[in-house]
């Protein structure tokens, strides 16, 4: 019960939008999920040339500390 009157005051609070104000929002979303992914692939590009420079400058092999090559990895518990 209570997903549907969630989802029933969504929509309502998008019909309200639409005809008092004249703003699609869905139209909003896409526009702004569409912006910040480009905005991120810009970003991921640069990151990656900046990598590649650095890479080659240290010789094309860059040993990282045990502490930072380990960031992001699951840990196994016994």
């Amino acid at each position: 019960m209570q997903v549907t009157m969630e989802t029933g005051q969504r929509d309502r609070m998008k019909y309200l939008f639409r005809e008092i104000l004249g703003v699609d929002v869905d139209q909003i979303v896409k526009q702004v999920l569409a912006k910040v992914s480009v905005e991120r692939a810009k970003q991921v590009q640069k990151n990656s040339r900046d990598w590649k420079q650095y890479m080659s400058e240290e010789g094309g092999i860059v040993l990282l500390p045990g502490n930072v090559s380990g960031i992001g990895r699951k840990t196994h518990r016994r």
